[in-house]
């Protein structure tokens, strides 16, 4: 499991879920908050947790993202924490 490539596919879900361009989805600062991202709706938390699950079992980290589990108040950091650690 590559940890760099997973956080970078999270950061490139975060973004393109939130309607913004994903070019150099690497960039995202960690203590980015999704609602400076766009994230206002319930339905765009509900649809990041859905792929955020999708890495998961990609990866095969063993985590489960509950419905409900993500906020538009989360940061970057923790929606990668919900998938990796």
């Amino acid at each position: 499991m590559d940890i760099v490539y997973i956080i970078n596919q999270i950061k490139y879900d975060i973004l393109t879920v939130g309607g913004k361009p994903a070019i150099r989805a690497y960039n995202l600062l960690s203590d980015t908050p999704l609602y400076s991202i766009g994230y206002d709706e319930s339905e765009l938390c509900r649809e990041l947790e859905y792929k955020l699950q999708l890495v998961a079992d990609e990866y095969h980290t063993g985590r489960s993202i509950s419905y409900g589990a993500v906020s538009k108040n989360f940061t970057v950091r923790q929606c990668i924490e919900l998938v990796i650690v």
